[in-house]
């Protein structure tokens, strides 16, 4: 359900600002609103709080987040309770001091350090570069000239591209008057190497040309020059080693470091993003010459708690007054739920819809009732209720700190106890499997037995008369909402299509004699009387909507239709276990084709369970379009 909330305003003096914000972000039950929105400039003037400090935050939480992503990460939830705690004793100001102090320990440290590694694995990266081309040409070593003075360039050149290198070779003959060699050699598939060799007095020349004609040029080093190939990946060799050495020295330093300062960074870092969650909201507050002003709204069982955590800090200097709230105000009152544990899980689904405004009825607990019946009604299987419950159990406990996961776990985990519930009354366990051996048979009602494969008509009638109780529910709600906020129109419109419908579905059971039919004739007046009504309530869209209603009744037939064809695949899987020629292939079959139809079981009832709440249930009463609680301080 939907909790009372209490619009407050808490009003103190302009020096204790910044400390009763704190205080309020760690009681963490305001829903702020804007105070230079809600108060007239002719009743007060406030001006808007500037966040003096919120560059400081964001600089030091940058440069914290820094540190963190260069150190090896730790994690010692003991230690960081305890550094937590002494943290919590401190100000903002003086987390904000330590911060800057841990910094000035460890910062240029570890970004020398970094600095220092990122280079040594860019030399591993061009080393090895070296190392491929070398590998790939060194067979044409016996042709080169080895010359003092003069520059190795190695030029990576795309076969499709191999006529460049006349082009190259063209204006090196006009750069070096002809002084230079240039051979050339495959790679792979698709590339080549080109090696050009000229005096060094050229080089500037000639790498600007190569530079402007964008060719893929690798500079071997310096000490590289004058060198046999062969030499040359020696070198390469120890240079890699030698920095593979220095990277491991460094790591060694960088753990050092954070053994001794990443649990305190991990938790600055957590205790900064509050200080800057709470500078962020500043402008939301106002200040005169010498006072504050904060609004916001607040569930009504958190009121005594957050005036006491104003009260133990301030006393009597900060007053947290409760507002008279008007109509007008109610429409901006954010929406909480407040539902016991069962029903939490079901608050995910109402996350695909807008949240319901204040004064709406909060659906949440009708889909934690309607929705693991509808899904049970589909599945209807001890065996496949049973799998289906163990194996959202699992995921219950393994995905424990993934919100959406765990709620989706949770709602399967409900739903499959109807599931079990309807597999005893329809007699099945892994589809006819329990019947044959002997474990289970359907139930017999009114003298109808509960096979689903036989008794369609009766299954037919049962899920139609579901969907009647559910419209019906849902217009019911659709007209307490109406009433709740006080519009006529809507109250008509609600009441008109009850009683339209209820002349027409009286009419519909006198034509197939289910009912007396001295009801016929009231029935239809009582549809003709309740036309204008709906005209009036809805206009011709409201009697438009009455036929769609009609089909949103009908709808609920997918309950018996899901259920049929699950019921049919188990038994098609039960007919291979023992139809086929050899045991083994048989049974491998019906394992199969079961676990499909477990997986079926899992998706496809909770898609459709979940339409004809979105589409044949919300349509009759829920409107949406009001704004979520979301509480000032550290979220979950």
């Amino acid at each position: 359900m939907l909790h009372r909330m209490k619009r407050i305003q808490v009003i103190g003096p302009k020096k204790d600002l910044a400390g009763v914000v704190d205080t309020l972000y760690h009681a963490g039950t305001v829903h702020l609103e804007d105070v230079c929105e809600c108060v007239p400039r002719e009743c007060i003037c406030l001006n808007k709080v500037e966040a003096r400090k919120e560059a400081e935050a964001l600089s030091l939480l940058a440069r914290v987040g820094g540190v963190l992503l260069t150190l090896p990460k730790k994690d010692d939830p003991e230690k960081q309770a305890i550094i937590d705690e002494k943290l919590h004793a401190m100000t903002d100001e003086q987390v904000m001091a330590r911060a800057a102090e841990v910094l000035s320990e460890v910062e240029w440290t570890t970004k020398e350090l970094a600095t220092r590694k990122s280079e040594r694995e860019f030399n591993i990266i061009a080393l090895g570069r070296y190392e491929k081309v070398i590998e790939r040409i060194r067979h044409i070593e016996h042709e080169l000239p080895v010359l003092e003075n003069y520059e190795v360039n190695i030029l990576i050149v795309q076969k499709e591209f191999k006529g460049v290198l006349d082009l190259i070779r063209d204006e090196l003959v006009k750069i070096t008057n002809d002084h230079f060699e240039l051979a050339h050699t495959d790679i792979d598939e698709e590339s080549m190497a080109a090696i050009a060799i000229f005096h060094k007095k050229y080089s500037d020349e000639v790498h600007a040309f190569l530079f402007s004609a964008n060719v893929n040029e690798v500079r071997l080093p310096s000490e590289f020059m004058g060198m046999k190939f062969n030499d040359m990946l020696i070198l390469i060799e120890q240079r890699r080693q030698q920095a593979m050495e220095e990277i491991r020295e460094i790591n060694a330093e960088l753990e050092k470091l954070s053994v001794e300062w990443y649990q305190e960074l991990l938790v600055l870092k957590g205790h900064i993003e509050d200080i800057s969650e709470e500078y962020n909201t500043f402008n939301k507050f106002g200040e005169s010459e010498y006072a504050f002003v904060i609004m916001g709204w607040v569930p009504a069982k958190y009121l005594k708690r957050t005036r006491k955590a104003i009260q133990k800090a301030y006393g009597d200097k900060v007053v947290v007054e409760e507002l008279e709230v008007s109509p007008e105000d109610l429409e901006k009152a954010p929406t909480f739920y407040d539902n016991p544990w069962f029903v939490k899980p079901f608050e995910f689904l109402m996350g695909l819809v807008r949240p319901p405004k204040y004064l709406e009825v909060d659906p949440s607990p009708f889909i934690s009732l309607f929705f693991p019946i509808f899904f049970g009604i589909m599945v209807g299987d001890i065996g496949y209720g049973l799998a289906i419950l163990a194996l959202s159990i699992a995921a219950r406990i393994k995905f424990e700190k993934v919100g959406w996961l765990r709620d989706l776990s949770s709602i399967l985990a409900i739903s499959s106890i109807p599931a079990i519930f309807f597999g005893f009354l329809f007699g099945e366990f892994f589809g006819n499997f329990g019947e044959e051996m002997g474990w289970l048979h359907p139930l017999q009602v009114f003298g109808i037995t509960l096979n689903r494969v036989e008794a369609i008509i009766p299954m037919l009638l049962v899920t139609i008369a579901i969907g009647i109780f559910h419209v019906y529910f849902g217009l019911a709600i659709g007209l307490i909402n109406a009433i709740t906020v006080g519009s006529k129109k809507h109250i008509a419109e609600k009441a008109g299509m009850i009683a339209i419908l209820s002349g027409l579905i009286v009419a519909i059971c006198c034509a197939g004699g289910i009912v007396p039919q001295a009801l016929l004739y009231p029935a239809i007046l009582l549809v003709l009387a309740s036309i204008p009504v709906i005209l009036y309530g809805g206009g011709i869209y409201g009697t438009i909507e009455v036929v769609s209603t009609m089909g949103n009744i009908l709808s609920y037939a997918r309950l018996m239709a899901i259920g049929m064809a699950s019921v049919i695949l188990a038994l098609v899987a039960n007919e291979f276990a023992g139809t086929l020629g050899v045991v083994i292939v048989g049974l491998t079959a019906a394992v199969l084709l079961h676990a499909l139809n477990l997986v079926l079981a899992m998706f496809s009832p909770s898609i459709h369970a979940l339409r004809l709440h979105m589409v044949e249930f919300f349509t009759k009463f829920y409107e949406g379009g009001g704004t979520q609680y979301k509480p000032f301080g550290r979220q979950a």
